[in-house]
This record gives structure tokens, C-alpha cells and sequence, in this order.
């Protein structure tokens, strides 16, 4: 840089600077939100193929017999909804921090 000193890591013409601990913290909170969202929709992937597989290699019950069904439908959706409503949350967050770190420079 010319004039003056270096600080932060150069990128792009952007100089990204972490000042305190919390800004740290935050990062560390929003990157482990967005590895915590992908996981939980990959077992609820996982959990509906499984399901499914199992429910299919049972046979069909007899008429007039009780049985249960498993409510593999509803599990992948409620686990789908969670994650993309906690991805949302994390991206919402990657912003704020964005723009509070600009509005801070």
C-alpha cells in the first residue's frame, strides 16, 4: 500500500479487517449455523430414503389388520423447512455483519 501501513488481508482492493473478538465470534457462530443447516438436511434426506426403502421392503398389511405407517413424508419436510429457514437465518446474518462492517469502516 502506499503511503501508510498495511493492515488486514488484502483482497481484491477490499481490505477485510477483524477489530474485535465478537466480530470472530460471529463468524465462527454463522459459519457452524451454515454447516449445522447443511447436515440437517442431509439426514433428513437420508432419513427419508431409508424410510422409504424400509417401508417398501414390508409387506402390505392384510385388510381389516391394524398397521402403521410412518410418517416419512412429513419428517423430510419438516426437516427440509428447518434447514432452509435456518439458511436463511445464517445468510440474513452473513449480511448484517457485511453491513455492519462497512458501515463501521
Amino acid at each position: 500500500m502506499r503511503g501508510g501501513k498495511a493492515s488486514g488481508v488484502s483482497g481484491g482492493g477490499s481490505v477485510f479487517r477483524v477489530r474485535r473478538i465478537e466480530d470472530v465470534a460471529l463468524l465462527v457462530v454463522q459459519w457452524a449455523l451454515v454447516l449445522q443447516v447443511l447436515l440437517l438436511i442431509l439426514i433428513a434426506i437420508q432419513g427419508y430414503s431409508f424410510d422409504s426403502g424400509l417401508l417398501h421392503s414390508q409387506p402390505e398389511p392384510l385388510p381389516g389388520q391394524d398397521s402403521y405407517r410412518i410418517p416419512i413424508y412429513q419428517r423430510l419436510v419438516q426437516g427440509m423447512t428447518t434447514g432452509f429457514v435456518a439458511l436463511g437465518l445464517g445468510g440474513l446474518l452473513f449480511y448484517l455483519r457485511r453491513h455492519y462492517l462497512l458501515r463501521r469502516q
